[in-house]
Order: structure tokens, then sequence, then C-alpha cells
């Protein structure tokens, strides 16, 4: 099947109040519809505030990625101001497996897997 990313941008500059009130439904959902998701993490920026999520969906269609998204509890609550999907063909991969939720958060460049 195709890969695709789904690349999910807060509202500027940032959605942290909004991300945290919704976060362990978030973390639920991910868990409990994570068969399609290949990858997938936090993007933050430069005061370590998250600002955006990208995942990598391994699903028939764009349609998919659509209806998976109807149920995510960032989406539903208006966190992302946009989300662009588009087919993904990895190249080169060094990335270490990691589990989630980090049981670390210390550094803004240290993030779980999805926040």
């Amino acid at each position: 099947m195709p890969l695709f990313a789904a690349i999910c941008f807060d509202h500027p500059p940032h959605a942290m109040a909004l991300r945290d009130g919704v976060r362990a439904n978030h973390r639920s959902y991910v868990l409990a519809n994570a068969a399609p998701i290949r990858c997938a993490g936090a993007m933050r920026d430069a005061a370590g505030n998250q600002c955006g999520s990208i995942f990598v969906f391994d699903t028939a269609s764009e349609a998919d990625l659509h209806n998976w998204f109807q149920g995510e509890p960032f989406y539903c609550a208006g966190v992302y101001e946009s989300i662009r999907n588009v087919l993904w063909s990895p190249a080169f991969n060094q990335l270490a497996a990691c589990d989630w939720p980090a049981a670390s958060q210390s550094s803004p460049l240290e993030s779980p897997l999805v926040n």
C-alpha cells in the first residue's frame, strides 16, 4: 500500500493549552487506532512548544486518512489549523525505534512518538 504523510499544523504560534486539554484522549485514540500508522511525532518551535504533528500512514487512499482524522481528538478539538496529506516515499531511515509515551520530556529535542 502507499504511504501518506499527514503534516498537521497547529494554529500559530502554537496550541499548547488546547493540546494539553485533550492530550489524554488523543493518546488513547492513537493507541486504539494505530494499525495504519508507521511513524509519528510532534513538531516543535524554537521554544520547545509543540506546533504540529507528522504522521506517516500505510493505507490504501487519502480518503482513509480523512476517515482516521474524523475521530482524532486534536483534529476534533481544533488544535490543527490545517493538515496537508501527501504521498511519501521513504529513501533513507536511521531513526531508532522508540516507545510512546516517552518517560522523559526534559529537552525540546526529546519527543515521544506522538504528542
